[in-house]
C-alpha cells in the first residue's frame, strides 16, 4: 500500500494549520527527481500515481474556525482521500469491468449528468407555471376516469375534547354538531371558536374532502359504519370524547370531485409542459445544429 504520510503527534495549541500541513508533506520534500516535472504543487499524501495537494486542502477550510478543529478537518479529509484512491484502485483492478466498458458507462453517465442539468435549467426559465381553472377543468372532464377513487372520502366536522370536559360544554358540542353547520353561522363560528381553545384536536374545513380513513385514524369509530349524509355520530374512549358530523361522502370506485384531485391535475399539467419544453429544446439543438452544419452523417453501403 503506498500511503505516504508522517504520523505526527500534533501539539493542536501550538502548531498553526500551515505547520501541521508542512509536517504531514514533509517525507515528501526529498522527492524533487520523481515529482518535479509531474507533480504541481505541495504534495499531502499520494496513492499511486495519484497526489493530494495542500492547495486542495486550504480552500475547504472556514475562515472562522479554530487550529484545532481546522486540524481535524485536514486529517479526516487526507484520511478520506486516501481511502477512496485505495478503494478506487482495487476496484479498477477486481471489478471485472474492462476498460472499454467502463469508458462507455462514464461516458453515459456524463451524458445524463450534463444533459439533465442543461434541460432541468431551460425547463427552470420557460416553464409556465400558471394553471387556470378553465384549463384545470377541461382536464378533468376529459380524464375523469383517471380519478376513480381507491378509498371512501368525505367532507365533515370533527372534534376531539377531554374525557373531564365539562357537561355544559358537551352539550354545547352536541347541538351545535347536530345543527345544520353552513358557513359562517353562529353554531358554526361558536364551534370553531370553541375548539380553536379548548378541543385537543379538530378538523373544521368541510369545503374540504379527504378520507375518512385518515380523519377516524386513532379513534374508536368504524368507518365502515359512518358512511351517512349529515349523520352525526359520537364516541369516548378512557380519555376522550370523539364527535363527528359527516356533511358529504363519496364512496370508492366513484369519480372523485374536482376539488380533492385539483393539485393532482395541477402537478400532471405542469409535468407535461416540462415533457414539452424538453422535446422543444432537443428539437432547437437539431435544428441550429442543422443550420450551422455542426454534424455529418457518413452512410456506409
Amino acid at each position: 500500500m503506498n500511503y505516504k504520510i508522517s504520523k505526527i503527534s500534533l501539539r493542536i495549541k501550538k502548531i498553526t494549520l500551515l505547520s501541521f500541513l508542512f509536517l504531514i508533506t514533509f517525507n515528501f520534500s526529498c522527492q524533487e527527481a520523481e515529482t518535479e516535472e509531474e507533480i504541481k504543487g505541495v504534495p499531502v499524501a499520494q496513492v499511486g500515481e495519484n497526489y493530494l495537494y495542500q492547495e486542495q486542502i486550504t480552500e475547504l477550510l472556514p475562515p472562522n474556525y479554530s487550529q484545532e478543529d481546522s486540524t481535524n478537518i485536514v486529517k479526516r479529509y487526507v484520511d478520506n482521500w486516501i481511502e477512496k484512491q485505495l478503494l478506487l484502485k482495487e476496484a479498477e483492478s477486481k471489478s471485472g469491468i474492462d476498460q472499454k466498458e467502463l469508458q462507455e458507462r462514464l461516458e453515459d453517465y456524463k451524458y445524463q449528468l450534463l444533459v439533465h442539468a442543461y434541460k432541468q435549467n431551460y425547463v427552470n426559465e420557460y416553464l409556465d407555471t400558471l394553471v387556470t381553472d378553465p384549463q384545470i377543468s377541461t382536464y378533468y372532464e376529459e380524464n375523469k376516469a383517471n380519478f376513480e377513487l381507491k378509498q371512501p372520502i368525505v367532507r365533515a366536522y370533527f372534534v376531539k375534547v377531554k374525557l373531564n370536559t365539562p357537561l355544559s360544554q358537551l352539550e354545547d358540542l352536541r347541538k351545535w354538531m347536530r345543527s345544520n353547520l353552513e358557513s359562517n353561522s353562529d353554531e358554526t363560528e361558536k364551534l370553531k371558536s370553541y375548539s380553536y381553545g379548548f378541543a385537543a384536536s379538530y378538523f373544521l374545513q368541510d369545503d374540504k374532502w379527504l378520507p375518512i380513513s385518515e380523519l377516524v385514524a386513532n379513534t374508536p369509530f368504524d368507518r365502515n359504519l359512518l358512511l351517512q349524509k349529515n349523520k352525526f355520530v359520537e364516541s369516548e374512549d378512557k380519555k376522550y370524547y370523539y364527535f363527528l358530523k359527516i356533511n358529504d361522502f363519496k364512496i370508492q370506485d366513484q369519480i372523485s370531485p374536482l376539488d380533492y384531485v385539483k393539485n393532482q391535475i395541477i402537478s400532471v399539467i405542469l409535468n407535461k409542459r416540462k415533457v414539452e419544453l424538453q422535446k422543444e429544446l432537443e428539437t432547437k439543438v437539431m435544428e441550429r445544429a442543422k443550420k450551422n452544419q455542426d454534424y455529418k452523417i457518413f452512410i456506409v453501403e
